[in-house]
């Protein structure tokens, strides 16, 4: 939704961070699939090739350059993933946390980022719900 607005290395390390994300419950979902997919158009990268999945602590360092706004477009497009298939372990909930923190945003305001996220997800479903019905 807002990754238009991230520089074309901030998108890359995104889809890196992105992708990373996916496996931390120990699958890759078909919904995270999905998105990840709608990730890499919306990146303008539909072929995309990953190049630093054993290096996302270095991926992190590099996001943390960026400016607070592309920092939290990062989280809240992320949260769009790890919460695709309505899961949240705690792994996934370390990894965000961590990721906050490395980023300099507080907890409370991953949590609103959070809220915001699962506010939109059923938004999302109700409309498909009320375009769908017989």
């Amino acid at each position: 939704m807002y990754l238009s607005e991230l520089s074309v290395a901030e998108r890359k390390n995104f889809l890196e961070l992105a992708y990373f994300a996916m496996g931390l419950n120990g699958s890759y979902k078909d919904q995270e699939k999905a998105i990840f997919e709608s990730f890499t158009h919306e990146c303008g990268m539909p072929s995309y090739q990953l190049k630093k999945q054993d290096e996302i602590d270095y991926v992190i360092k590099l996001l943390t350059r960026s400016e607070v706004k592309n920092r939290r477009i990062v989280l809240v497009e992320l949260f769009g993933i790890v919460l695709a298939d309505n899961e949240f372990c705690t792994v996934e909930t370390e990894f965000m946390l961590k990721l906050a923190a490395a980023f300099g945003i507080e907890e409370f305001e991953l949590k609103r980022l959070q809220r915001w996220v699962e506010a939109m997800n059923d938004l999302v479903h109700e409309g498909f719900g009320l375009i769908m019905k017989d």
